[in-house]
């Protein structure tokens, strides 16, 4: 009987361990090659030993203490991605023409009249909007100690 309450504890916690060191590396791999970077530069890697490590551990080891819930989810996570969230189409996560982008951030500032197209009012002030610091230079007087 101690036998198999052993062999119960030990096998737990193995599949935990198993599970934990899974969910790191995943977690890792996801960071390391996060926005589609094929090769990994030793910048990623102290970003995430500096920012992420922590966090991606302290999951790990979540994951590896509720392991029995943890590893289906590990295992069903491609099949739930490709078929309820349609990840799987090649067109979902395309990124947008950067000169198309460009050219719509042109045509707003042009008929918002920022940026280069907001030249000057009748008065010779600009007659874009303000930016927060010139609004808040606009109406206060200069304080600035004057030596004696």
């Amino acid at each position: 009987m101690v036998v198999l309450c052993l062999g119960v504890v030990a096998g737990y916690l193995l599949g935990g361990l198993l599970t934990a060191r899974a969910v790191f590396r995943r977690g890792r791999e996801r960071f390391l090659h996060r926005g589609g970077a094929q090769a990994v530069d030793a910048r990623r890697v102290r970003t995430f030993e500096r920012q992420e490590r922590q966090q991606t551990e302290a999951f790990a080891l979540c994951s590896g203490a509720l392991w029995p819930v943890a590893l289906p989810v590990l295992l069903l996570h491609r099949l739930v991605g490709t078929v309820a969230l349609d990840r799987g189409r090649p067109g979902a996560a395309a990124r947008p023409d950067p000169g198309a982008v460009a050219a719509r951030i042109d045509e707003l500032e042009r008929e918002l009249r920022l940026g280069c197209h907001g030249g000057a009012g009748p008065d010779g002030a600009p007659s874009g909007p303000l930016l927060p610091a010139e609004q808040w230079a606009e109406g206060v007087p200069d304080r600035r100690a004057r030596s004696v």
